[in-house]
């Protein structure tokens, strides 16, 4: 996935999220199961992906199902 690095820290329960600008993001284990719950209905509706493709750009479709697959989401039917 490129521009983003998910880096799994020493507590199972956070999450990093570096991007190109150098921003840290520390996501707890609540955010991250809201995150994918997000992710996964997001990608399964139509709409969801035609606001995703309108807002951030085509290829940002292919970075949320690569960051849902790599939080442990269900990907079948996508």
């Amino acid at each position: 996935m490129k521009g983003v690095v998910m880096e799994e820290s020493a507590k199972e329960s956070d999450i990093a999220f570096k991007t190109l600008t150098g921003e840290l993001y520390m996501l707890g284990k609540k955010e991250r199961i809201l995150l994918r719950a997000l992710l996964d209905v997001t990608l399964r509706s139509k709409t969801g992906r035609e606001i995703i493709a309108e807002e951030c750009g085509r290829e940002s479709l292919h970075m949320a199902k690569t960051l849902l697959r790599e939080m442990g989401g269900d990907l079948d039917g996508l």
